[in-house]
């Protein structure tokens, strides 16, 4: 007769490979990865994007076409689309950015079988607890930040201080804003946070690798002056590290979205250009301040919700750790086991 102990907890089998620590490693931990196939992610989703643009100036012109006939002003509606100071630009623009999110989850799949959505964390998808808190923490250090670029600013957010601009066309433009930003947030997040990074870090183990090389790609999709393409530098490192930190893309994904919804949303009620590509010193500063302090507050609240001086991902690499000390499963002959006990200690 034998006595089993306690039987070990599944573990990976030989030649498997053990799931990531780190968001950026990802792909690297996948058993069918192969040094080329990020590069083919990142082609596919190019293509898969270009695809998509063509289909929808496809679209919108056969519903030009139908709408204002062929006589109609095509090059007034052309040039709509690209100025976001009308509905039109504002939709055209957020649904053009949102497009790289199908591309870039129909890339992952052709290649790797599975969509880019359950890579969001390393607990696999989105954490929506965590996006709701930093949702809050965002929309709070924002509205600070908007107090003092309203109260302060001697640009067009200084003339809400005596109103704000209100029509038809307004309501619209928020109404898309508030609708579409989201989206639009979420899919620049996926494109140059979560698949950028995974690329990066399929073949360089180093998180600041995978920090620091997408962002000149993310600041090339901006056309602002030198102190504003410094202002989306300094967020593309800070919501990087934080993905880094926090082993998802929730946080990136939750201030992008209170970032865009504000700026947009300020901007269209002072009656701003939105297509300038310069702003107020203030309006600057402000912009550069609130993910500074979204960042602190953050990992502040995540080294205490983890209960670990470590400032990276604690939480995740936990389950990791403990599978790494497997328990034998051995069989003790029925006996034996109170042999190996040390002698019970007697009162004198």
């Amino acid at each position: 007769m034998t006595i089993a102990a306690q039987p070990a907890p599944n573990l990976p089998g030989p030649g498997s490979v053990e799931p990531p620590r780190r968001y950026h490693r990802q792909f690297a931990a996948l058993p069918s990865n192969r040094w080329f196939k990020p590069i083919l992610v990142a082609l596919l989703t190019l293509m898969f994007y270009l695809i998509a643009i063509v289909v929808l100036f496809v679209g919108l012109f056969v519903w030009a076409l139908f709408a204002f006939g062929a006589d109609g002003d095509f090059n007034a509606w052309s040039d709509q689309l690209i100025d976001m100071n009308t509905t039109t630009g504002v939709l055209f623009g957020l649904v053009s950015v949102i497009l790289m999110w199908p591309a870039a989850e129909l890339a992952t799949l052709c290649i790797y079988r599975r969509s880019f959505s359950s890579m969001i964390s390393l607990r696999g998808g989105m954490r929506w607890g965590q996006l709701g808190r930093y949702l809050l923490v965002g929309a709070a250090v924002w509205v600070v930040c908007a107090i003092v670029m309203v109260a302060f600013s001697d640009g067009s957010m200084g003339n809400l201080t005596s109103g704000i601009v209100w029509n038809s066309q307004v309501l619209a433009m928020l109404i898309a804003i508030i609708l579409l930003v989201p989206f639009q947030a979420t899919a620049e997040e996926i494109v140059f946070r979560g698949l950028a990074m995974n690329i990066i870090g399929s073949w360089l183990r180093h998180p600041a690798w995978a920090v620091f090389i997408p962002v000149p790609m993310f600041v090339a999709g901006h056309l602002y002056d030198l102190p504003g393409l410094i202002d989306v530098g300094i967020f593309a490192v800070i919501v990087g590290t934080l993905t880094i930190i926090t082993g998802g893309l929730e946080a990136g994904i939750a201030f992008h979205i209170v970032n865009n919804v504000f700026a947009f949303g300020l901007g269209v009620l002072a009656g701003a250009d939105l297509n300038a590509t310069s702003a107020p010193t203030m309006e600057v500063v402000m912009s550069i301040a609130a993910p500074i302090i979204f960042g602190t507050v953050v990992v502040l609240d995540h080294r205490r919700r983890s209960g670990s001086s470590s400032i990276i991902a604690a939480e995740a690499d936990r389950p990791f750790a403990e599978a790494a000390r497997p328990t034998e499963n051995r069989c003790v002959p029925a006996g034996t086991a109170q042999r190996t006990r040390k002698p019970r200690r007697t009162a004198t």
